[in-house]
Formats: C-alpha cells, sequence, structure tokens
C-alpha cells in the first residue's frame, strides 16, 4: 500500500529490523576523513572504501557528500563539565579539575572538535556557529566556577580559556593525529595546571574562604 514501508526480504512482516551500523560506521569514517585531509578533498570513494562497502552503499543514507557533513553537524560532542558551585572560593585544587576537565573533553572529541575547526577556517556557516556555541558553553560552564572572584571573574575566566587553548593548539601542532594520546600524558596535564595556577590568584584549601 503506497505510504507503508515495504518489509525487506528474509524479514517477517513485523518483527524488528536487524541492527545496521553501517550508517554510523559511514559518519565516523567521513568525520576522520574531513577532519584530516577537508571535506573538499575527500571523496565518497574513499569513504566507502574505509566501510567496506559501494560507493552506492553511501548514497544509499546519504544523497550527496554535503548531506553526510550536515548529518554529521547532528552528532553531540561527547563529555560534560562539571558543575560549579557559584560560592565556592577559587583554589588550586579546583583550577586543577577545570584543567583536567577540559583536556579530557578535547582528548574525547578530537576528531569533531578538528573537523569544526577546519570547516569554520573555509567559512563554513554551520561550523562557524558549531565553533561559537562550544566556546560559549565552554565560557558559561567555567564562570560558574569564577564568581566567587566577583568582579574579576569574567577577566579570570577569559585568561583561564586562553591559558588553556594555548597549550592545546600548540600540542595539536605538534602531534597532529596522536594528540588525544599526548594530551593524556600526565606530564604534560601538570604543565597546563602549574602554568594556569601561577596566572590566577586562587585561595589555599585550608584558608578559611575556602573553608
Amino acid at each position: 500500500m503506497a505510504g507503508e514501508r515495504e518489509t525487506p526480504a528474509g524479514q517477517t512482516p513485523g518483527e524488528a529490523a536487524p541492527r545496521d551500523d553501517t550508517r554510523a560506521r559511514i559518519l565516523a569514517a567521513a568525520m576522520e576523513a574531513f577532519a584530516r585531509d577537508g571535506f573538499d578533498a575527500t571523496s565518497v570513494r574513499s569513504i566507502a572504501r574505509r566501510c567496506g562497502i559501494s560507493d552506492a552503499g553511501v548514497f544509499y543514507y546519504f544523497p550527496t557528500k554535503r548531506h553526510l557533513l550536515e548529518a554529521l553537524w547532528n552528532e553531540a560532542p561527547a563529555g560534560s563539565f562539571p558543575v560549579g558551585d557559584p560560592a565556592a572560593p577559587l583554589t588550586a585544587e579546583r583550577l586543577a579539575e577545570l584543567v583536567r576537565a577540559t583536556i579530557h573533553i578535547s582528548a574525547e572529541n578530537f576528531t569533531y572538535l578538528r573537523l569544526v575547526a577546519r570547516q569554520a577556517l573555509a567559512s563554513d556557516e554551520t561550523a562557524i556557529a558549531l565553533r561559537n556555541a562550544s566556546r560559549a558553553r565552554w565560557r558559561t560552564a567555567l564562570a560558574r566556577h569564577f564568581q566567587a572572584a566577583g568582579p574579576r571573574a569574567a577577566e579570570l575566566v577569559e585568561t583561564f580559556a586562553a591559558a588553556v587553548t594555548g597549550y592545546l593548539l600548540r600540542l595539536e601542532m605538534e602531534t597532529g593525529d596522536a594528540y588525544p594520546e599526548a594530551v593524556r600524558d600526565d606530564a604534560f596535564q601538570e604543565r597546563v595546571i602549574r602554568a594556569v595556577q601561577r596566572l590566577l590568584p586562587v585561595a589555599r584549601a585550608d584558608s578559611p574562604a575556602a573553608g
């Protein structure tokens, strides 16, 4: 009947469709290729080859390469930032927690963030909007942790963001595809933490203000 979906061969009407992860594999392969080589330099054929399927197999799920990119924009980044207590003072330990949380999210979402950055540089309006929204969410989450600093809170958020971003961008330039592993290195994290702690005024954990 018109409007009804046809039952695939070998499947009983009403029976649940078998789990098909082909679409997810195509998206994962495309994200990696677009992020590393760029959207324009990546062919549908190369994506299909990565998935072990034909070009037609990719087009079955995504009519064009642009549709594939648009689908990637709907992929939600993994991880979440710790919720801050606005009344709590800014301690060295708290700064260390914020640095580690930022690093963890950047490692977990490396390919996605790399794709957004690359496409933003190519003037992709969706990528630019996603990049700006991501930065705004991060700063909003940080702001809760810096509220106790009063009038200087916004300035301290920007100082923290600039310092951490600088270290992470430099590491990505130095390590490329190995960034997720490199950024998880304990020595690197401690270096960033110490730098941020030197830049920002903090309360001692055992001081009355921190208690």
